[in-house]
């Protein structure tokens, strides 16, 4: 069999072996059947989010990321919890950054922020006490440049990453 041949049905078992162990340690650690669709979107996007990283290597290079401030906060607080599902978002930890030059008319723009989920007791009349679950919130959109800042699209808004803080 040609050398090629074997890389391939190589790559395509890495692959297949791959996905298997991320859906079973999914199940194992969340308790919760996955969601697949929803768990190759998120590698889809986040190798994208990496290779985009590739475009602009030299100002990565030559700085880190710029601090931008976003001006329509609140509606981004509002979209960021409709698309993860959480109970709240912190405005007040709303953070922007870009890579790109801000003297452009539209950026792509990192959104980082803290959300919080309020717990659930259960109906069997007992009380339970646990801390408030908090979460940071990683998240890529498109953005208008301002004078006073970036307004952020919603509708762009990709959630890259919900990562529960302990």
């Amino acid at each position: 069999m040609p050398r090629i041949i074997k890389f391939f049905l190589f790559l395509i078992m890495f692959l297949a072996f791959f996905e298997a162990g991320l859906i079973s340690s999914y199940t194992l650690v969340t308790s919760k059947p996955p969601d697949i669709e929803k768990l190759i979107e998120m590698q889809i996007d986040t190798v994208s989010s990496l290779l985009d990283s590739g475009k602009n290597l030299t100002s990565t290079i030559t700085g880190g990321p710029e601090e931008v401030k976003i001006i329509n906060n609140a509606d981004v607080a509002d979209a960021l919890k409709a698309k993860t599902k959480l109970d709240g978002i912190n405005i007040r930890s709303l953070n922007a950054t870009t890579t790109h030059d801000t003297g452009l008319e539209n950026i792509e723009i990192n959104i980082t922020a803290t959300g919080y989920r309020e717990n659930q007791t259960g109906g069997t009349g007992q009380i339970v006490i646990r801390a408030t679950e908090q979460f940071t919130v990683t998240a890529a959109a498109r953005a208008e440049t301002r004078s006073s800042g970036v307004w952020v699209d919603v509708n762009t808004i990709r959630i890259l990453s919900v990562t529960r803080i302990y």
